[in-house]
């Protein structure tokens, strides 16, 4: 990732910087090593889309859930309809993210904060009567999350922020 960051900063620049194959294929497969067995995994971060019949929630284009869960996904969502959090209806799970060596709440705690701006704000009515109001629900494209997990995982989230406007990540520098 930093290798790619800094052709694009050079080439951006009016510079390039070319590899070999050889040398691209071997950076490239590095990173399907990354995970020992003395690593251990803390949990998912997961990316979910809403298949609720409301009105309300179905017509809002780029809807996702960002959440994160200790035990596997399928688990945490299988009683989705009966959970305010879920907006009271069943899930599609968009993406799941196997966590290792990170605490994925708080991993969660920074794409939130990051994309605050772009939090739904909507009651949901629980089947206790209770009104609720899910915070982890985000209007945002999806390849928009995906680039944030990147730039978390890579360490380089602080150097960006989030336009709300043009729902887009914009570098600080």
């Amino acid at each position: 990732m930093l290798f790619r960051s800094l052709c694009k900063r050079l080439y951006e620049n009016g510079k390039l910087i070319t590899s070999s194959n050889s040398e691209v294929l071997a950076e490239f497969s590095k990173g399907f090593n990354l995970v020992t067995d003395e690593d251990t995994q803390t949990g998912f971060i997961y990316i979910l889309k809403s298949k609720s019949a409301n009105p309300k929630i179905n017509s809002i284009e780029n809807l996702y859930k960002i959440g994160y869960s200790t035990i596997p996904v399928e688990e945490r969502i299988k009683n989705a309809e009966n959970e305010p959090t879920y907006l009271m209806a069943p899930v599609e799970v968009i993406s799941i993210y196997q966590c290792y060596n990170l605490n994925p709440q708080k991993f969660e705690h920074i794409i939130h904060s990051f994309f605050a701006k772009a939090c739904l704000n909507l009651d949901v009515f629980g089947e206790d009567g209770k009104r609720y109001n899910p915070r982890e629900w985000f209007i945002l494209p999806i390849d928009v999350i995906e680039h944030a997990i990147a730039l978390i995982l890579n360490g380089e989230i602080s150097r960006y922020q989030f336009d709300a406007a043009k729902q887009v990540i914009i570098s600080l520098f």
